[in-house]
């Protein structure tokens, strides 16, 4: 995985969720806008005005179908699994590969909760940089553990920030595992499952198909040459959803759910009356430590 600035897609779209009405947005997320950059922070100033907001989303909806939909449902999605595990007594979050993730700070009762950030160097300067900034102060529940993952073991870096894997953990792993090797996946799920039963991961994964190009469905072409130009690849693992339950298990892991665009459009496009369709490409499973 490279160091990157990937954590700015997902930001400026929760940003632009947050510029809809009460009635129609998936989650509040009055923080994302702060951790922009000028140019993308210029860009969300202008989308206040709700004429060029809709004309911004119908065009990227037109070239690029489907994915601010799956990006901004899989936010809702983990959110709503956060929450869960914040009521049901969960001592911990480590997020892995934060990026310009908010949830540390916009998450009812997450301020009770202890919370690991671990992404690259650089990027948490960065965002340390925006909090430093916009916020004030990290929080002292939250800790940024700067991490190279192609050369530093996880396990490692959170031992020394703190971390026990006693502790009842919710391991949030989102946007991440298409940009590393499957033997980096498989490390990672073998090290999540040492953390105390009933611990729990919530992760999103591309379509295998969709990695090798056997399936690239109407629409996405475009995103399919950015990511897996032979020249410069961005994307490598992919899994596919009849695989998932059994892959898990080799770890002691419990597959609970393996949500994709089908739940998403029932559980919060449709009930919002948006216009907007879901990407097939990625879906998110959430398993349980046995």
């Amino acid at each position: 995985m490279k160091a990157s600035s990937t954590g700015y897609g997902p930001a400026v779209m929760r940003a632009m969720e947050n510029l809809l009405p009460e009635d129609k947005k998936l989650f509040e997320d009055p923080y994302s806008e702060k951790f922009l950059s000028p140019f993308w922070k210029f860009w969300v100033i202008l989308m206040r005005s709700p004429k060029i907001l809709n004309s911004l989303i119908k065009i990227r909806e037109k070239l690029t179908p489907g994915v601010i939909g799956g990006l901004i449902c899989r936010t809702r999605y983990i959110d709503d699994v956060l929450s869960n595990a914040i009521k049901e007594g969960a001592g911990t979050v480590v997020n892995l590969g934060a990026g310009m993730d908010t949830r540390a700070f916009r998450i009812p009762g997450i301020e009770n909760i202890q919370y690991f950030e671990l992404d690259f160097p650089e990027l948490q300067k960065v965002k340390r940089a925006y909090i430093d900034k916009s916020i004030g102060e990290l929080p002292p529940n939250v800790s940024l553990v700067p991490v190279d993952f192609n050369s530093q073991d996880i396990g490692e870096e959170l031992q020394k920030a703190g971390y026990t894997l006693s502790s009842q953990t919710l391991f949030i792993w989102e946007g991440v595992t298409q940009y590393i090797s499957r033997e980096a996946v498989d490390n990672t799920l073998k090290y999540v499952a040492r953390a105390a039963a009933g611990s729990r991961i919530v992760f999103t994964y591309v379509l295998k198909s969709f990695i090798d190009g056997s399936h690239i469905p109407d629409g996405l072409n475009s995103l399919y040459k950015l990511t897996l130009n032979k020249k410069k690849l961005l994307w490598f693992c992919g899994f596919e959803p009849a695989e998932i339950r059994d892959y898990l298990s080799q770890y002691s892991l419990h597959l609970i759910e393996d949500v994709g665009h089908e739940e998403y459009l029932e559980r919060y496009i449709k009930p919002k009356g948006r216009d907007l369709t879901v990407f097939e490409i990625e879906r998110t499973v959430l398993a349980e430590v046995k």
